[in-house]
């Protein structure tokens, strides 16, 4: 899968950061983008999605605090009509220096492993690349339930109509034939 201009936009140099340490940039974006079926997916450069943070330099690599506010594209599960969901997840994670790894035991000396982990994220030939970092903390900043109004009807399980938007025509429900006669005395108990 090829990389569109946003994404590369997101990878961003820090080449001068690393130079200096203690030292801090501000990055902001403006992202327009919504929740697909393997998470962000970017559809414009300028939206309402917007991540502002600061990336501090340190010995072992950057930091990069801030913020993801705005509202995000998504699909409703109940409906399955697209909605807009509001956003406001606070973003803090660590660009380790490649080489970095974790810290294991050779003969009572500390030595680094230049392992990479799943979770990890890498400063790499002088770049940090926010894709990964923007996809985990807005994907994890979801709810579970996706659904545009609480008081979602959803759809019909027999026409697949939305019934938000009105009932649908199919009628009274067909019953099992093995539960007729429960309907029946349902029915003779109500006329009582």
């Amino acid at each position: 899968m090829s990389e569109t201009p946003f994404e590369r936009r997101l990878r961003v140099p820090v080449t001068n950061l690393q130079k200096k340490v203690f030292s801090r940039e501000r990055i902001t974006l403006s992202l327009q983008a919504r929740v697909g079926e393997e998470g962000v997916v970017y559809t414009g450069d300028q939206g309402d999605l917007r991540l502002e943070a600061w990336l501090e330099s340190s010995p072992d690599g950057i930091r990069v605090k801030g913020r993801i506010e705005g509202t995000i594209n998504m699909h409703c599960t109940r409906c399955l009509e697209e909605y807009r969901h509001r956003l406001d997840i606070p973003v803090d994670e660590f660009y380790r220096r490649p080489g970095l790894g974790g810290v294991g035991s050779e003969v009572g000396k500390l030595r680094d492993i230049d392992m990479v982990e799943d979770d990890d994220y890498i400063v790499h030939e002088g770049m940090v690349d926010l894709n990964l970092l923007v996809n985990d903390n807005i994907m994890t900043g979801l709810p579970i339930k996706r659904l545009c109004d609480e008081a979602c009807r959803g759809l019909c399980p027999r026409c697949g109509e939305n019934l938000n938007r009105g009932a649908c025509e199919c009628g009274e429900e067909e019953i099992d034939p093995r539960l007729e006669v429960l309907r029946e005395l349902l029915e003779r108990d109500g006329e009582e």
